[in-house]
Protein backbone atom coordinates (compact mmCIF):
# COMPACT_ATOMS: atom_id res chain seq x y z
CA UNK A 1 0.00 0.00 0.00
CA UNK A 2 2.74 2.46 0.69
CA UNK A 3 4.27 1.92 -2.95
CA UNK A 4 0.54 2.38 -4.41
CA UNK A 5 0.44 5.56 -2.28
CA UNK A 6 3.93 7.29 -3.72
CA UNK A 7 3.33 5.87 -6.85
CA UNK A 8 -0.69 7.91 -7.00
CA UNK A 9 0.83 10.73 -5.20
CA UNK A 10 3.30 10.92 -7.86
CA UNK A 11 0.89 10.39 -11.01
CA UNK A 12 -1.44 12.56 -9.82
CA UNK A 13 1.16 15.27 -8.57
CA UNK A 14 2.69 15.29 -11.87
CA UNK A 15 -0.03 15.23 -14.49
CA UNK A 16 -1.51 18.46 -12.56
CA UNK A 17 1.21 20.32 -12.98
CA UNK A 18 2.30 19.57 -16.12
CA UNK A 19 -1.69 20.18 -17.46
CA UNK A 20 -1.78 23.42 -15.26
CA UNK A 21 1.70 24.44 -16.43
CA UNK A 22 1.15 24.24 -20.35
CA UNK A 23 -2.01 25.88 -20.13
CA UNK A 24 -1.46 28.50 -17.96
CA UNK A 25 1.94 29.40 -20.42
CA UNK A 26 -0.94 29.80 -23.07
CA UNK A 27 -3.88 31.73 -21.24
CA UNK A 28 -5.49 33.04 -24.37
CA UNK A 29 -5.40 29.97 -25.90
CA UNK A 30 -7.07 28.36 -23.14
CA UNK A 31 -9.45 30.49 -23.04
CA UNK A 32 -10.43 30.00 -26.21
CA UNK A 33 -10.72 26.57 -25.41
CA UNK A 34 -12.80 27.21 -22.50
CA UNK A 35 -15.32 29.57 -24.65
CA UNK A 36 -15.77 26.71 -27.46
CA UNK A 37 -17.02 24.49 -24.58
CA UNK A 38 -19.02 27.42 -22.82
CA UNK A 39 -20.89 27.76 -26.27
CA UNK A 40 -21.18 23.81 -26.96
CA UNK A 41 -22.98 23.75 -23.23
CA UNK A 42 -24.85 26.97 -24.47
CA UNK A 43 -23.46 28.99 -21.92
CA UNK A 44 -21.81 31.28 -24.28
CA UNK A 45 -22.77 34.67 -22.24
CA UNK A 46 -20.17 33.61 -20.05
CA UNK A 47 -17.61 32.98 -22.92
CA UNK A 48 -15.76 36.99 -22.44
CA UNK A 49 -14.47 35.51 -19.07
CA UNK A 50 -13.24 32.86 -20.54
CA UNK A 51 -9.36 33.36 -20.07
CA UNK A 52 -9.82 34.54 -16.54
CA UNK A 53 -11.41 30.80 -15.98
CA UNK A 54 -8.65 29.79 -17.51
CA UNK A 55 -6.12 31.53 -15.50
CA UNK A 56 -7.58 30.51 -12.58
CA UNK A 57 -8.14 26.89 -13.61
CA UNK A 58 -4.99 26.27 -14.92
CA UNK A 59 -3.15 28.37 -11.74
CA UNK A 60 -5.69 25.59 -9.26
CA UNK A 61 -4.49 22.95 -11.34
CA UNK A 62 -0.54 23.41 -11.08
CA UNK A 63 -0.54 24.37 -7.28
CA UNK A 64 -2.87 21.11 -6.65
CA UNK A 65 -0.01 18.96 -8.19
CA UNK A 66 2.56 20.75 -5.80
CA UNK A 67 0.67 20.39 -3.25
CA UNK A 68 0.28 16.60 -3.68
CA UNK A 69 3.74 15.77 -5.12
CA UNK A 70 5.39 17.77 -1.98
CA UNK A 71 2.66 17.16 0.70
CA UNK A 72 1.54 20.33 1.63
CA UNK A 73 -1.88 20.43 3.40
CA UNK A 74 -2.81 16.61 1.71
CA UNK A 75 -5.78 16.40 3.79
CA UNK A 76 -7.47 19.42 1.87
CA UNK A 77 -5.46 19.17 -1.05
CA UNK A 78 -5.79 15.08 -1.83
CA UNK A 79 -9.67 16.41 -1.49
CA UNK A 80 -9.34 19.02 -3.99
CA UNK A 81 -7.74 16.59 -6.93
CA UNK A 82 -10.21 14.38 -6.23
CA UNK A 83 -13.12 16.78 -6.49
CA UNK A 84 -11.04 18.35 -10.06
CA UNK A 85 -10.47 14.55 -11.73
CA UNK A 86 -14.36 13.62 -10.58
CA UNK A 87 -15.54 16.56 -12.61
CA UNK A 88 -13.47 16.64 -15.32
CA UNK A 89 -14.07 12.31 -15.27
CA UNK A 90 -17.63 13.03 -15.94
CA UNK A 91 -17.12 15.83 -18.57
CA UNK A 92 -14.99 13.98 -20.56
CA UNK A 93 -17.47 11.17 -20.84
CA UNK A 94 -19.90 12.85 -21.85
CA UNK A 95 -17.65 14.98 -24.66
CA UNK A 96 -16.56 11.32 -25.47
CA UNK A 97 -20.43 10.34 -25.85
CA UNK A 98 -21.61 13.62 -28.15
CA UNK A 99 -18.29 15.03 -29.07
CA UNK A 100 -19.22 18.91 -29.07
CA UNK A 101 -15.61 19.77 -29.13
CA UNK A 102 -12.88 17.47 -30.76
CA UNK A 103 -9.97 18.21 -28.82
CA UNK A 104 -10.10 18.66 -24.70
CA UNK A 105 -7.17 20.87 -24.53
CA UNK A 106 -6.20 19.47 -20.92
CA UNK A 107 -2.05 19.80 -21.81
CA UNK A 108 -2.88 23.08 -23.78
CA UNK A 109 -1.52 23.07 -27.06
CA UNK A 110 1.06 21.30 -26.27
CA UNK A 111 -0.58 17.52 -26.95
CA UNK A 112 -3.62 16.60 -28.48
CA UNK A 113 -5.77 14.08 -27.15
CA UNK A 114 -8.98 12.83 -28.57
CA UNK A 115 -12.02 12.99 -26.31
CA UNK A 116 -11.80 9.12 -25.69
CA UNK A 117 -8.12 9.58 -24.74
CA UNK A 118 -8.87 11.98 -22.44
CA UNK A 119 -11.31 9.90 -20.58
CA UNK A 120 -9.07 7.18 -19.86
CA UNK A 121 -6.39 9.06 -19.07
CA UNK A 122 -9.07 10.65 -16.24
CA UNK A 123 -10.41 7.08 -15.12
CA UNK A 124 -6.50 6.32 -14.09
CA UNK A 125 -6.07 9.54 -12.02
CA UNK A 126 -9.70 9.28 -10.12
CA UNK A 127 -8.73 5.60 -9.11
CA UNK A 128 -5.10 7.49 -7.97
CA UNK A 129 -7.28 10.36 -6.76
CA UNK A 130 -9.28 8.15 -4.74
CA UNK A 131 -6.49 6.20 -3.54
CA UNK A 132 -4.66 9.03 -1.93
CA UNK A 133 -7.92 10.46 -0.58
CA UNK A 134 -8.38 7.14 1.42
CA UNK A 135 -4.87 7.28 2.52
CA UNK A 136 -4.55 11.36 3.51
CA UNK A 137 -4.04 10.15 7.05
CA UNK A 138 -1.03 7.92 6.15
CA UNK A 139 1.12 10.97 4.81
CA UNK A 140 3.68 12.39 7.42
CA UNK A 141 3.80 16.39 7.04
CA UNK A 142 6.86 17.95 6.10
CA UNK A 143 6.63 20.88 7.43
CA UNK A 144 4.45 23.30 9.98
CA UNK A 145 1.41 24.95 9.05
CA UNK A 146 3.15 28.75 9.29
CA UNK A 147 5.73 27.47 6.21
CA UNK A 148 3.31 25.28 4.37
CA UNK A 149 1.59 28.83 4.14
CA UNK A 150 4.66 30.52 2.65
CA UNK A 151 5.25 27.58 0.09
CA UNK A 152 2.01 27.77 -1.09
CA UNK A 153 2.24 31.47 -1.60
CA UNK A 154 5.85 30.91 -3.22
CA UNK A 155 4.41 28.99 -5.95
CA UNK A 156 1.44 31.15 -6.12
CA UNK A 157 3.87 34.02 -7.06
CA UNK A 158 5.61 32.06 -9.24
CA UNK A 159 2.61 30.91 -11.22
CA UNK A 160 1.19 34.04 -11.09
CA UNK A 161 4.04 35.77 -12.97
CA UNK A 162 4.43 33.22 -15.71
CA UNK A 163 0.35 34.16 -16.47
CA UNK A 164 0.78 37.57 -16.11
CA UNK A 165 4.32 37.51 -18.59
CA UNK A 166 2.14 35.29 -21.03
CA UNK A 167 -0.68 37.49 -21.20
CA UNK A 168 1.79 40.79 -21.90
CA UNK A 169 4.18 39.10 -24.21
CA UNK A 170 3.71 35.68 -25.45
CA UNK A 171 3.75 32.19 -24.56
CA UNK A 172 6.90 30.92 -22.34
CA UNK A 173 6.94 28.61 -25.69
CA UNK A 174 4.62 28.24 -28.62
CA UNK A 175 3.00 24.68 -29.27
CA UNK A 176 0.16 26.16 -31.89
CA UNK A 177 -0.06 25.68 -35.39
CA UNK A 178 1.95 29.42 -36.19
CA UNK A 179 4.80 28.38 -34.09
CA UNK A 180 8.74 29.35 -35.18
CA UNK A 181 9.51 27.18 -38.08
CA UNK A 182 5.99 26.55 -39.24
CA UNK A 183 6.60 26.45 -43.54
CA UNK A 184 3.01 28.13 -44.05
CA UNK A 185 3.13 27.43 -47.76
CA UNK A 186 3.40 23.98 -47.59
CA UNK A 187 1.55 23.60 -44.38
CA UNK A 188 -1.24 25.59 -45.33
CA UNK A 189 -2.22 23.30 -48.16
CA UNK A 190 -2.07 26.25 -50.78
CA UNK A 191 -1.09 23.55 -53.68
CA UNK A 192 -2.63 19.75 -54.78
CA UNK A 193 -2.92 18.86 -50.89
CA UNK A 194 -6.35 20.20 -51.15
CA UNK A 195 -8.96 18.42 -53.23
CA UNK A 196 -12.20 20.71 -54.67
CA UNK A 197 -15.53 18.96 -56.47
CA UNK A 198 -17.61 20.62 -58.49
CA UNK A 199 -21.21 19.81 -58.93
CA UNK A 200 -23.04 20.42 -62.04
CA UNK A 201 -27.33 21.12 -61.92
CA UNK A 202 -29.04 20.53 -64.93
CA UNK A 203 -32.92 20.63 -65.19
CA UNK A 204 -35.07 18.76 -67.61
CA UNK A 205 -38.93 18.70 -67.85
CA UNK A 206 -39.26 20.77 -64.74
CA UNK A 207 -36.82 19.08 -62.40
CA UNK A 208 -33.19 19.65 -61.23
CA UNK A 209 -30.91 17.16 -60.68
CA UNK A 210 -27.23 17.10 -59.71
CA UNK A 211 -24.14 15.52 -61.66
CA UNK A 212 -20.40 15.21 -60.94
CA UNK A 213 -17.82 15.71 -64.03
CA UNK A 214 -17.36 12.59 -65.25
CA UNK A 215 -21.18 12.24 -65.94
CA UNK A 216 -22.40 15.20 -67.57
CA UNK A 217 -26.21 14.41 -68.99
CA UNK A 218 -26.91 15.41 -72.99
CA UNK A 219 -28.18 18.30 -74.54
CA UNK A 220 -31.91 17.02 -73.89
CA UNK A 221 -30.43 19.09 -69.95
CA UNK A 222 -30.00 22.33 -69.70
CA UNK A 223 -27.50 23.56 -67.74
CA UNK A 224 -28.66 25.82 -64.43
CA UNK A 225 -25.84 26.57 -62.30
CA UNK A 226 -22.39 25.18 -60.89
CA UNK A 227 -20.99 24.67 -57.24
CA UNK A 228 -17.59 23.82 -56.25
CA UNK A 229 -16.40 22.89 -52.48
CA UNK A 230 -13.90 21.57 -50.85
CA UNK A 231 -13.51 18.04 -49.96
CA UNK A 232 -10.15 17.88 -48.47
CA UNK A 233 -9.68 20.61 -46.07
CA UNK A 234 -6.24 21.11 -43.93
CA UNK A 235 -6.49 19.24 -40.81
CA UNK A 236 -4.55 17.48 -38.21
CA UNK A 237 -4.68 14.24 -39.55
CA UNK A 238 -2.87 15.30 -42.86
CA UNK A 239 -0.48 17.94 -41.60
CA UNK A 240 -2.05 20.68 -43.03
CA UNK A 241 -3.48 23.93 -41.67
CA UNK A 242 -6.30 26.09 -42.94
CA UNK A 243 -4.60 29.29 -43.69
CA UNK A 244 -5.95 31.74 -45.85
CA UNK A 245 -6.00 35.39 -46.38
CA UNK A 246 -8.52 37.36 -48.72
CA UNK A 247 -8.03 41.54 -49.41
CA UNK A 248 -10.83 44.00 -49.24
CA UNK A 249 -12.31 42.43 -52.83
CA UNK A 250 -12.71 39.11 -51.33
CA UNK A 251 -10.43 38.18 -53.65
CA UNK A 252 -7.89 34.97 -52.00
CA UNK A 253 -3.98 36.20 -51.97
CA UNK A 254 -2.61 33.48 -49.46
CA UNK A 255 -0.39 31.80 -52.18
CA UNK A 256 0.75 35.23 -54.17
CA UNK A 257 1.96 36.80 -50.06
CA UNK A 258 3.63 33.28 -48.85
CA UNK A 259 5.72 32.57 -52.28
CA UNK A 260 7.02 36.59 -51.92
CA UNK A 261 10.65 36.14 -51.87
CA UNK A 262 10.97 39.29 -49.82
CA UNK A 263 10.34 39.48 -45.60
CA UNK A 264 6.86 40.19 -45.16
CA UNK A 265 5.67 41.20 -41.63
CA UNK A 266 2.00 40.67 -40.43
CA UNK A 267 0.02 42.36 -37.41
CA UNK A 268 -2.63 40.04 -36.37
CA UNK A 269 -5.95 42.07 -35.18
CA UNK A 270 -8.66 39.89 -33.44
CA UNK A 271 -10.03 42.71 -31.15
CA UNK A 272 -10.57 46.34 -32.04
CA UNK A 273 -7.54 47.92 -33.61
CA UNK A 274 -6.81 50.55 -30.82
CA UNK A 275 -4.74 53.76 -31.86
CA UNK A 276 -1.38 52.60 -29.76
CA UNK A 277 -1.57 49.46 -33.03
CA UNK A 278 -2.18 51.54 -35.57
CA UNK A 279 0.55 54.59 -34.84
CA UNK A 280 3.14 51.00 -33.94
CA UNK A 281 1.98 49.90 -37.93
CA UNK A 282 2.76 52.97 -39.28
CA UNK A 283 6.69 53.32 -37.36
CA UNK A 284 7.27 49.71 -38.73
CA UNK A 285 5.91 50.62 -42.16
CA UNK A 286 8.25 53.69 -42.38
CA UNK A 287 11.10 52.03 -40.85
CA UNK A 288 10.94 49.28 -43.34
CA UNK A 289 11.33 51.92 -46.38
CA UNK A 290 14.36 52.80 -45.64
CA UNK A 291 16.10 50.08 -44.32
CA UNK A 292 13.86 47.24 -46.54
CA UNK A 293 12.04 48.50 -49.42
CA UNK A 294 11.10 45.32 -50.85
CA UNK A 295 9.99 43.83 -47.45
CA UNK A 296 5.75 44.09 -46.87
CA UNK A 297 3.96 44.73 -43.95
CA UNK A 298 0.25 43.66 -43.55
CA UNK A 299 -2.78 44.22 -41.34
CA UNK A 300 -3.97 40.44 -40.49
CA UNK A 301 -7.57 41.42 -39.78
CA UNK A 302 -9.76 38.74 -38.10
CA UNK A 303 -12.97 40.99 -37.52
CA UNK A 304 -15.62 41.32 -40.25
CA UNK A 305 -14.64 44.16 -43.18
CA UNK A 306 -16.77 46.63 -42.19
CA UNK A 307 -15.70 47.15 -38.76
CA UNK A 308 -12.25 48.61 -40.77
CA UNK A 309 -12.16 52.24 -41.83
CA UNK A 310 -9.76 52.60 -45.22
CA UNK A 311 -9.05 55.90 -44.37
CA UNK A 312 -7.70 55.38 -41.21
CA UNK A 313 -5.27 52.06 -42.55
CA UNK A 314 -1.63 52.82 -41.57
CA UNK A 315 -1.00 49.08 -43.72
CA UNK A 316 -2.54 47.31 -46.09
CA UNK A 317 -5.45 45.08 -44.80
CA UNK A 318 -5.56 41.62 -45.30
CA UNK A 319 -9.06 39.18 -44.29
CA UNK A 320 -8.87 35.97 -42.15
CA UNK A 321 -11.05 34.60 -39.73
CA UNK A 322 -11.25 35.16 -36.08
CA UNK A 323 -9.19 32.29 -34.96
CA UNK A 324 -6.59 32.19 -37.37
CA UNK A 325 -6.03 36.07 -36.46
CA UNK A 326 -5.78 34.88 -32.75
CA UNK A 327 -3.75 31.63 -33.54
CA UNK A 328 -1.17 33.06 -35.41
CA UNK A 329 -0.24 35.84 -32.82
CA UNK A 330 -2.10 35.83 -29.43
CA UNK A 331 -1.05 39.18 -28.91
CA UNK A 332 -3.78 41.49 -30.44
CA UNK A 333 -1.55 43.50 -32.60
CA UNK A 334 1.45 41.24 -32.36
CA UNK A 335 4.28 41.10 -35.03
CA UNK A 336 5.40 38.24 -36.96
CA UNK A 337 7.67 38.03 -39.11
CA UNK A 338 8.11 35.40 -42.29
CA UNK A 339 10.85 34.53 -44.62
CA UNK A 340 9.86 32.76 -47.95
CA UNK A 341 6.44 31.32 -46.19
CA UNK A 342 8.38 30.21 -43.43
CA UNK A 343 7.47 31.47 -39.90
CA UNK A 344 10.71 33.02 -38.19
CA UNK A 345 9.62 35.27 -35.13
CA UNK A 346 6.68 37.08 -33.50
CA UNK A 347 6.77 39.43 -30.95
CA UNK A 348 3.65 40.89 -29.07
CA UNK A 349 2.19 44.41 -29.00
CA UNK A 350 4.38 46.18 -26.91
CA UNK A 351 7.50 44.44 -27.98
CA UNK A 352 8.40 45.49 -31.38
CA UNK A 353 12.10 44.82 -32.90
CA UNK A 354 12.42 48.77 -33.75
CA UNK A 355 16.17 49.12 -32.83
CA UNK A 356 17.18 45.71 -34.09
CA UNK A 357 15.17 45.53 -36.93
CA UNK A 358 18.16 45.84 -39.56
CA UNK A 359 20.39 43.22 -37.75
CA UNK A 360 17.21 41.21 -37.96
CA UNK A 361 16.85 41.27 -41.68
CA UNK A 362 20.37 41.15 -42.36
CA UNK A 363 20.74 37.56 -40.56
CA UNK A 364 20.06 34.53 -41.73
CA UNK A 365 16.22 33.60 -41.12
CA UNK A 366 17.10 30.22 -40.38
CA UNK A 367 19.83 30.93 -37.65
CA UNK A 368 17.17 33.22 -36.23
CA UNK A 369 14.44 30.78 -36.08
CA UNK A 370 16.72 27.83 -34.63
CA UNK A 371 17.56 30.41 -31.73
CA UNK A 372 13.94 30.92 -30.47
CA UNK A 373 12.91 27.61 -31.01
CA UNK A 374 15.82 26.83 -28.27
CA UNK A 375 15.66 30.11 -26.92
CA UNK A 376 11.52 28.64 -25.94
CA UNK A 377 12.34 24.86 -25.37
CA UNK A 378 15.17 26.38 -22.94
CA UNK A 379 13.10 28.66 -21.03
CA UNK A 380 10.45 26.11 -20.28
CA UNK A 381 12.60 23.14 -19.41
CA UNK A 382 14.27 25.27 -17.23
CA UNK A 383 11.08 26.49 -15.17
CA UNK A 384 9.81 22.90 -15.18
CA UNK A 385 12.96 21.91 -13.53
CA UNK A 386 13.16 24.37 -11.05
CA UNK A 387 9.81 23.68 -9.66
CA UNK A 388 10.81 19.92 -9.43
CA UNK A 389 14.01 20.57 -8.36
CA UNK A 390 12.37 22.66 -5.25
CA UNK A 391 9.49 20.29 -5.22
CA UNK A 392 12.24 17.28 -4.10
CA UNK A 393 14.97 19.47 -2.77
CA UNK A 394 12.80 21.56 -0.09
CA UNK A 395 10.69 18.68 0.60
CA UNK A 396 13.80 16.63 2.03
CA UNK A 397 14.88 19.37 3.86
CA UNK A 398 11.72 20.76 4.68
CA UNK A 399 11.00 17.20 6.28
CA UNK A 400 13.86 16.30 8.10
CA UNK A 401 13.50 20.02 9.53
CA UNK A 402 10.08 19.18 10.89
CA UNK A 403 11.39 16.11 12.47
CA UNK A 404 13.66 17.35 14.39
CA UNK A 405 11.84 20.02 15.45
CA UNK A 406 8.84 17.68 16.47
CA UNK A 407 11.75 15.43 18.35
CA UNK A 408 12.89 18.79 20.60
CA UNK A 409 9.59 19.57 21.38
CA UNK A 410 9.05 15.84 22.60
CA UNK A 411 12.25 15.57 24.20
CA UNK A 412 12.15 16.74 28.76
CA UNK A 413 14.53 16.48 30.50
CA UNK A 414 13.36 16.11 33.53
CA UNK A 415 12.06 12.70 32.20
CA UNK A 416 14.38 9.68 32.52
CA UNK A 417 15.95 8.79 29.49
CA UNK A 418 13.48 5.60 28.67
CA UNK A 419 10.28 7.84 28.67
CA UNK A 420 11.79 10.51 26.10
CA UNK A 421 12.86 7.47 23.93
CA UNK A 422 8.72 6.74 24.01
CA UNK A 423 8.44 9.81 23.08
CA UNK A 424 10.71 10.08 20.17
Amino acid sequence: MRFLRAISRFLTGAVFILSGFLKIIDPIGFGLKISEYLNAFHLGWIAPLSVCMGIVLSAAEFIIGVCVLKGIKMRFFTLLALVFISFFTLLTFVSALWNPVSDCGCFGEAVHLTNWETFFKDVVLLACAVLIYVQRNRFEPIADSFWEIVYLCVYGVLIAGIAVYSLIRLPLIDFGAYKAGTDLEASAGTGAEREYETTFIYSKDGREQEFDIDNIPDSTWQFVDARTVLVKAAGKEDGLIDFALKNRDGEYVTEEILNSPDPVFFISLYKKETPRIAERAGRLRDLLKRIAPSASVYLINGNSMEETDPSEEAVPVLYTDYKTALTLNRSNGGLTYLSKGMIVDKWACGNYPFRKLDKLLAADPDIVTARVIIREQLSAEFFLLLVFFMILIVRFFSKRIYIRSLVRRRLRPDLPEKENRKNI
